[in-house]
């Protein structure tokens, strides 16, 4: 597979939507690839959170059609020698800073290929050194989901920067975790997968709290309880309000799950 067909673009980016930049990227994108359905991940990562990013890169992109080239622009090193970086993952396009926000992707897909992308040879207009997304990742998008530029096209192989996400552990019939995220619902996402749910007399203890296993939000109404969410890991919830406000925690706190009711 040696190019980009569908005509889809995904955005990722920590812009925000006040400002032009997100609109700008979409008119790059429809100039070099006219047609292109261009749908947005997400604009509300955290300034510069290159971890989050890469954690909803790699939960987005298998949702969407083979072929997909994904942007991802969170991108603090801007304008600094780090590289910029166009790459297939399995059956994924992508294109974003070299900063270890394809971690995760990379990590999950056992065939890939990074290349660096050589702005000069591709005749960019890099008109500003506070702003690749425009001058660089959105025209490479738009020219591998037109079908127009190949990857191998793009520049040399470039061995990528990788970040390893804390793994968690099992010892003894214990599992340890931590709080990978928290999503706008106040909803905690864990690393622990949905396995450490299973069978009976399931606690999940987080801080002082000693939670129960559920199915369904619904089932914590008054209460804060363990349930497996929509990414096949473990999550701490509690219906129509937040868990990370309730319980007074957020990324990196650790979560430990036992047997024995709670």
């Amino acid at each position: 597979m040696t190019r980009a067909l569908p005509g889809v673009v995904s955005l990722l980016t920590d812009f925000g939507l006040s400002d032009p930049y997100v609109g700008i990227l979409k008119g790059v994108i429809a100039r070099e690839a006219p047609g292109t359905t261009v749908i947005d991940v997400s604009h509300d990562v955290p300034p510069q959170d290159i971890e989050l990013a890469a954690l909803w890169l790699e939960q987005a992109y298998t949702w969407f059609p083979p072929g997909t080239v994904h942007v991802c622009v969170v991108d603090p090193g801007v304008g600094t020698a780090r590289a910029a970086l166009a790459a297939r993952a399995g059956e994924h396009w992508f294109v974003a800073p070299d900063n270890g926000v394809l971690s995760g992707v990379l990590a999950r897909e056992p065939s890939w290929e990074v290349r660096w992308i050589d702005a000069g040879a591709l005749r960019l207009s890099v008109a500003s050194r506070t702003f690749h997304g425009r001058d660089v990742f959105a025209p490479v998008a738009g020219r591998l989901a037109s079908g127009a530029l190949r990857l191998s096209d793009v520049g040399p192989e470039h061995a990528p920067t990788l970040h390893a996400r804390r793994a968690p552990r099992v010892e003894k019939g214990e599992a340890f975790g931590e709080v990978i995220a928290v999503d706008r619902f106040g909803n905690l996402i864990t690393n622990l997968p949905a396995s450490v749910l299973e069978g009976e007399g399931v606690t999940v203890e987080i801080r002082d709290a000693r939670l129960r296993s559920v199915g369904t939000y619904a089932e914590g109404e008054l209460e804060c309880v363990a349930l497996v969410g929509s990414f096949g890991l473990v999550e701490i919830a509690v219906q129509n309000a937040s868990a990370a406000a309730r319980l007074g925690v957020g990324r990196g706190e650790p979560v430990r799950v036992v047997r024995g009711a709670p």
